[in-house]
């Protein structure tokens, strides 16, 4: 779906990636790609690199000396890398159905006018984060390998994975951790974790 100044999101087939996935898990498995491609999306901004195929310049610098003065003062650089208040890479989501994932800006209208116009280059300098449909675009080499790596852990048999280990009655954070890694919990099982952990006993009863 082509981005416009109402919905900046970019959604990736994952379809092709999916043989060997179990069908019931197929939605966690797009998910977790989506979050892995996140992951590699806030490291190529930070760079000042476009993760979308074929944009190999890095993002133009900076021009205005008073803003980047401004910038400066604010968050100690002037690097091109759309962090001022980091609301708007705060504001990109993840969501998954069972053959894709997109992500997407859901903050404010102003995240959403902001991402636009460093896609588009609209009013200001073009800076691409995410591909767009309307130019055939799609995600860089390395973009896609996380997302293989994300949903390969999805392929090995149910034998691999340890059942026996249990949970202690007081969960500390490096206990979670430790859970995390032995039953291989996908981030969205850890954020299920996560929510779970903020009831008591008492409150279910």
């Amino acid at each position: 779906m082509p981005i416009t100044k109402d919905d900046v999101s970019f959604t990736y087939d994952v379809s092709k990636h999916l043989k060997g996935v179990p069908e019931d898990d197929r939605e966690d498995a797009a998910y977790d790609a989506g979050e892995a491609a996140l992951e590699k999306i806030v490291d190529y901004m930070d760079q000042q690199k476009s993760p979308v195929k074929g944009i190999r310049k890095n993002f133009e610098a900076l021009k205005s000396e008073q803003y980047k003065s401004f910038k400066q003062k604010r968050v100690g650089n002037k690097k091109a890398n759309l962090r001022l208040t980091g609301n708007m890479i705060e504001s990109l989501d993840v969501d998954a159905g069972d053959d894709s994932f997109t992500i997407s800006v859901v903050g404010s209208e102003s995240d959403v006018a902001k991402a636009y116009n460093h896609i588009k280059g609209d009013t200001v300098v073009s800076r691409p984060f995410l591909p767009n449909d309307d130019r055939n675009q799609t995600f860089k080499a390395d973009v896609v390998k996380v997302i293989k790596e994300a949903i390969a852990r999805y392929k090995k048999p149910a034998s691999e994975r340890p059942t026996d280990a249990v949970a202690p009655l007081e969960v500390t954070t490096e206990a979670y951790k430790n859970l995390y890694a032995t039953f291989q919990a996908t981030k969205r099982e850890q954020e299920i974790a996560k929510n779970l952990s903020l009831f008591k006993i008492e409150d279910i009863l």
